[in-house]
């Protein structure tokens, strides 16, 4: 158990976590009271050579441990403390100024509070600059000497910000972190900021804005659950406000917007930020993987009118935004006149009444104006699969190219790629079902970005349940569905699946890209992916020349999973999948890595997060 305890410590940097000797110790003492069992267990697959097994085990046993979060923000808080002992060379304070703007009506108790959390970082801030809109509020806080009590009332929170960042300016102060009378930091947040700041000042270009995690807690101030936050998407950030709760601005950034936009104030700090980060999309921001912000429980969703009008205001007036579920924001970009042409790639094989279905959505039910459907022919053989081609074939949409051959999904699809007239493929299953009518406009309305890959839709089992949102890296130690199971209609871990937003891949059970973008990473790899990975495979191509990959729930469709070619681990798959599946795992080192959109603090064994 020793060795195994040994090998465990080497391994502990894999998902991001770095538990010091004494962080250790204290998590294996916890097991040992709480669930030796699992201690147990995780040391039998150590003994029986299934190390990758244990290694995961564990983590999950420590992770489901009591008051897992405050021993995750304490052990973190260590490690940046040690990062900026090194690498400050002795300053005592970093160049960061906390704003807080006390509103009309607000509770002194809880600005009170948040005044405190300031006081008590083990980072101190340089500056502590105090807005009021009522000046009453001010002469409540005269006793507070750690705080800088600005002069004037602010009718609203950004015009005492602006303010705030006029002065942090003439401080020669880099950052500020705005915050309301409802949230407060923990011990270390202005520490994690602070050692992300000190670790990446050797780059050329800082941040104009860096974020970080909140922990949501109750009225009598008990922790709920962590909002654990994907990486930088210059995508999502217009879907849903994840960054204001909880970030820095870079100072001159930051009045730069405002100089940018006549003059005018932005009217939220959300706002403030799109228009910040809209200057310098593709590195406008930077994630900090510590909870920075204690926040209350609900609020990512609140005040969702604001938000949506934060994005009206910010956004190009060519795009439509309208309200989406739980606060969330819906942006379309618009179509371009005329709309490129798009070739449907529909690999089959017999299972008539499959295609039928699918086809019959594309022809009849499918509203997008330009687009042909390629039925790709593995050797059918059917009497009625064969009819019902010619049938379908009279339609001048309509294409039927053969490939007699094993089936081989990547060859299929590149060899009817290569018969493809449209400026955009989309590879599309037999077994899919058209839901909506807009599904391949609202696709389109994403891939002719620029800068985009691959973009997919949100697919459905016949249950209404989620088949697709996205895929994540190193789930499982492969690749997984992202929040698989979940009831459409269910809000999920913070509205993910209910939002456009990058991933690092898709399904190409229903999958739009450029045709040249496809042709440019060679299609899918059919000598060694010939089934299995082989549309994530394309997708990590595609991010590999500088691409992004696209999640839209806009486009929702049902996806009767695996009905034709059949499941992976049926036993006449299980040598052809195994083989692949290293091939995936080498090629793209999925047992260690990180997904952007999967923090590497949530389970990797889970396709819900959590």
């Amino acid at each position: 158990m020793s060795q195994f305890l040994r090998d465990r410590a080497q391994h502990m940097t894999a998902i991001g976590q770095m538990h010091s000797g004494l962080s250790l110790a204290r998590d294996m003492t916890l097991l040992v009271a709480t669930r030796p069992d699992k201690l147990v267990a995780c040391g039998w697959w150590w003994l029986v050579g299934k190390r990758l097994r244990a290694r995961y085990r564990l983590e999950a046993a420590v992770a489901a441990l009591p008051f897992a979060y405050q021993r995750w923000m304490a052990d973190a808080g260590k490690d940046d403390l040690r990062a900026i002992a090194m690498l400050s060379r002795g300053k005592k304070h970093l160049p960061i100024a906390v704003h807080l703007h006390i509103a009309r009506g607000s509770s002194m108790q809880s600005v009170q509070a948040a005044i405190l959390s300031v006081q008590r970082q083990s980072i101190g801030a340089q500056a502590v600059l105090v807005t009021v809109q009522d000046p009453v509020d001010g002469e409540n806080l005269q006793g507070e000497d750690t705080a800088t009590l600005l002069p004037g009332a602010f009718t609203s929170r950004t015009s005492g910000l602006q303010s705030a960042l006029e002065t942090a300016r003439n401080m020669q102060i880099a950052y500020v972190l705005p915050l309301t009378g409802d949230v407060q930091l923990p011990r270390h947040g202005l520490a994690a900021y602070s050692a992300h700041l000190l670790r990446r000042a050797s780059e050329r270009s800082a941040p104009v804005l860096i974020f970080g995690d909140e922990l949501m807690v109750c009225e009598q101030g008990c922790a709920r659950t962590a909002w654990l936050k994907p990486e930088w998407d210059a995508r999502m950030v217009w879907s849903q406000d994840y960054i204001s709760g909880a970030c820095l601005l870079a100072v001159d950034a930051a009045l730069a917007a405002v100089a940018d936009n006549g003059g005018a104030v932005p009217t939220s700090v959300y706002e403030w930020a799109l228009r910040m980060v809209s200057r310098r999309p593709s590195r406008a921001a930077a994630h900090v993987a510590r909870i920075t912000a204690r926040t209350p429980v609900g609020a990512w969703q609140d005040d969702g009118s604001e938000r949506l009008a934060s994005v009206m205001q910010a956004a190009s007036p060519s795009v439509r935004v309208s309200p989406g579920p739980f606060g969330t924001v819906r942006l379309q970009h618009a179509l371009p006149a005329p709309a490129p042409k798009v070739s449907i790639i529909v690999a089959t094989r017999d299972r008539v009444e499959l295609l039928r279905t699918c086809v019959r959505g594309l022809l009849e039910e499918t509203a997008y104006p330009d687009f042909e459907v390629i039925v790709a022919d593995n050797d059918s053989r059917e009497v009625e699969t064969l009819r019902y081609m010619d049938e379908i074939a009279l339609d001048p949409r309509v294409r039927i190219v053969r490939w007699p051959h094993v089936f081989n999904y990547s060859a299929i699809n590149n060899f009817a790629a290569s018969h493809a007239s449209g400026e955009y493929l989309c590879l599309l299953n037999n077994d899919v079902e058209v839901l909506e009518p807009q599904w391949l406009e609202e696709m389109v309305r994403e891939a002719v970005q620029p800068g985009v890959g691959a973009v997919g839709a949100r697919l459905l089992y016949p249950d209404r349940t989620i088949q697709h949102a996205g895929v994540a890296l190193g789930i499982g130690n492969a690749a997984g569905h992202a929040h698989r199971g979940l009831p459409v209609d269910e809000e999920g871990y913070f509205a993910q699946a209910h939002i456009v937003r990058g991933a690092s891949a898709v399904t190409a059970a229903c999958m739009l890209v450029a045709k040249r973008h496809f042709d440019a990473v060679g299609g899918l790899d059919e000598e060694a992916l010939a089934v299995a990975y082989n549309d994530v495979d394309l997708c990590l191509k595609l991010r590999q020349r500088g691409l992004v990959n696209i999640y839209t729930p806009l486009a929702t469709l049902i996806h009767h999973e695996s009905k034709s070619r059949g499941l992976d681990f049926a036993p006449e798959h299980l040598e052809r999948y195994m083989r692949e599946l290293a091939v995936f795992q080498q090629r793209w080192g999925t047992t260690e890595v990180v997904d952007p959109w999967h923090h590497p603090q949530l389970n990797r064994h889970s396709e819900v997060f959590n």
